[in-house]
């Protein structure tokens, strides 16, 4: 049986990367998907803002091999790295 408050709609069974950044300038971090390869301590380009344009941070956390069912943040809101630079 679902749930009345999933609205119906399960998450994706799928395996994402997980990274969490924060911004040059900024101490609040912000979740991403990934990609490509990054590691702790990368510097990264990430869109940011509602026109979408990348902006440079560093990578503080990843989390390999998460199933939408238990990411940390929802999938219809997360957005993806940019580039690794």
């Amino acid at each position: 049986m679902i749930h009345s408050m999933s609205g119906g709609v399960l998450s994706e069974w799928g395996s994402y990367t997980f990274v969490k950044v924060v911004f040059d300038g900024s101490e609040t971090p912000y979740w991403y998907v990934s990609d490509f390869d990054v590691d702790r301590g990368d510097r990264v380009s990430a869109p940011f803002g509602a026109g979408g344009l990348g902006k440079t941070a560093t990578v503080v956390k990843v989390e390999h091999n998460v199933s939408g069912q238990v990411a940390p943040v929802p999938l219809k809101r997360v957005k993806k790295l940019l580039a690794k630079l």
